[in-house]
């Protein structure tokens, strides 16, 4: 199997859309020699911060000296992005010769009269063999959407269980209210595990007590609030967090030291069940860690940043990082936005929270089967501000972008993670052509 060929697989499987329930995933590991039985696992749920806590994480224990494998979803710029070993995307040899064991197993279950794994489930069991070959210490496995019935829950008890962040999104397939997505996502809570989380709703940690009790796991609270000395930059960011002094991180976002302090207490939760960790590791792991996406500058004069803003929460801690780092700019320049969401989100909310400020805002139709189209995005927008226009395609949205800004500018992109591949991408074209037309090329 090439890569080009895996992609078809993929796609097709995407075809089939999504389907309740783990009979298939164990199915399909078992024809596979359960491979995630012979792994060590950092399991992470909860509705907003999950990849940034697992590229934390993944970084300090990479810092500390270990082999460390990690699966996120969804890709921003290629799908071997989602599988990577000590910060690194697995090679593409090693992606294509596991998809290919992967999908032998999958055709002989259809072959026998079982039903086809979905497209998640076999990107997690591939994910199980490329970790098993690789031989790694630990593995950070982000749940998709859920926890009781994602494909990732047929792992063992996991060395810790971290849960992030809960608010409402997925509705449909995890329930309408805080309540029950808790409960969804509590699931991957095993007896007599470790277990941490961050300050939640009433609802939501009534439910991850309730169920930390019940599998007598030992629960520990992340709280923010208790983070002191915090100063923000775009640069880095520093703070204090318990017996910690001067911390810092690259990852911008206001958000992000939250997700810093809930990895911190995952870390010391590591440390009971022998896992070795030092400050130096801690300190470095903190300050290396990136990751796509996620309030990420990609370009400078004007700037140009990306964030996967999909939900609501998600919109309101985006729209206060751009206040803190921006409002200067919002008087002297303009605030440019570049608006694409799927149709299945809480869009309106998105569009409430974030339109007002802009001087500008271009929507767009991600690449993605469950997009919500332009037009209809702007309609929307424009309760919140008139001034919105629909672009035909994220090439045509940069144009426009860049020929209303000025040098004080900020450009921002945000939504479906689905077309932040496809702006970075423009982005670096034009980076590039600027580059070669200076030196005369």
């Amino acid at each position: 199997m090439n890569i080009r060929e895996s992609e078809t697989y993929l796609e097709h499987l995407a075809a089939a859309g999504m389907k309740p329930g783990l009979e298939r995933m164990h199915i399909l590991c078992e024809r596979l020699g359960s491979p995630q039985n012979a792994l060590n696992f950092i399991h992470v749920a909860g509705t907003n911060g999950k990849g940034s806590v697992c590229a934390f994480i993944s970084s300090i224990l990479t810092e500390a000296g270990y082999k460390v494998g990690r699966y996120t979803s969804p890709a921003v710029v290629e799908q071997r992005e989602r599988f990577r070993i000590n910060g690194r995307n697995v090679s593409q040899s090693a992606y294509c010769r596991n998809l290919e064991e992967v999908k032998a197993a999958a055709d002989q279950i259809v072959f026998e009269g079982g039903e086809e794994p979905t497209l998640f489930e076999v990107e997690t069991a591939l994910a199980f063999m490329i970790f098993a070959e690789a031989g790694t210490d630990i593995v950070v496995m982000e749940c998709g959407m859920g926890g009781a019935g994602d494909a990732t829950n047929i792992i063992h008890a996991p060395a810790v269980s971290v849960i992030t962040q809960i608010s409402l999104d997925h509705t449909k397939y995890l329930g309408r209210t805080i309540d029950a997505i808790a409960r969804e996502k509590s699931g991957i809570i095993k007896r007599g595990t470790h277990v941490v989380t961050v300050a939640q709703s009433a609802e939501a940690i009534s439910v991850i007590k309730a169920k930390a009790s019940l599998e007598r796991a030992d629960l520990a609270i992340a709280d923010v609030s208790n983070a002191k000395n915090i100063k923000y930059g775009l640069k880095t960011s520093s703070f204090d967090y318990g017996k910690y002094k001067g911390l810092k991180i690259s990852m911008a976002g206001l958000w992000q030291i939250e997700n810093a302090c809930l990895a911190l207490t995952a870390i010391e939760a590591l440390k009971k069940v022998r896992i070795r960790i030092e400050e130096t590791a801690i300190r470095e792991g903190l300050l290396k860690t990136a990751w796509p996406g996620r309030f990420e500058i990609i370009s400078k004069n004007p700037y140009v940043i990306v964030d996967g803003a999909h939900n609501e929460n998600a919109a309101r801690q985006l729209a206060d990082t751009v206040e803190y780092f921006f409002h200067k700019e919002e008087e002297a320049g303009k605030l440019i936005y570049i608006f694409g969401v799927l149709g299945d989100k809480n869009y309106p909310a998105i569009a409430e929270y974030m339109a007002p400020h802009a001087a500008h805002v271009i929507t767009v139709t991600p690449s993605n089967p469950r997009a919500l189209p332009a037009q209809e995005l702007a309609e929307t927008v424009k309760k919140y501000n008139e001034m919105v226009t629909v672009a035909s395609s994220v090439d045509e949205a940069l144009e426009m972008a860049y020929l209303l800004a000025d040098k004080d500018s900020v450009i921002i992109a945000f939504g479906s993670l689905s077309f932040l591949g496809d702006v970075r991408r423009v982005v670096d074209s034009r980076e590039v052509f600027l580059k070669k037309k200076k030196i005369g090329v």
